[in-house]
């Protein structure tokens, strides 16, 4: 594996994972959104929206959702970033051994 595959091929596949979830999140999101409060205003929705001292409520849970998916969206950026370092630091490695090589005497 060349230090420009880690800078461009694998790097980028991260950099787009963590695009496409975070677009499809907001996707998902947004269409539960338009929906509007179908838990209704009665009891019952007031526990499922708001939950209890048992069970958390859907308000707490989505938004427990929406945290670790941009936890995760975050995580394949930072990973895309220090593969592409780690293909910048093959490059030096590699210079800096090719200008510790002996010269070959004619």
């Amino acid at each position: 594996m060349s230090p420009d595959d880690l800078k461009s091929s694998i790097a980028k596949a991260f950099r787009i994972e963590s695009t496409d979830l975070t677009g499809a999140l907001v996707k998902e999101v947004n269409e539960l959104i338009a929906v509007g409060d179908f838990w209704g205003g009665d009891e019952a929705g007031a526990k499922f929206y708001n939950g209890d001292a048992e069970v958390l409520g859907y308000a707490a849970t989505a938004e427990a959702v929406m945290t670790e998916a941009s936890a995760i969206s975050s995580f394949y950026t930072g990973v895309a970033a220090r593969i592409h370092d780690m293909g910048r630091n093959v490059e030096a490695a590699d210079w800096a051994s090719i200008a510790e090589m002996p010269r070959i005497l004619r």
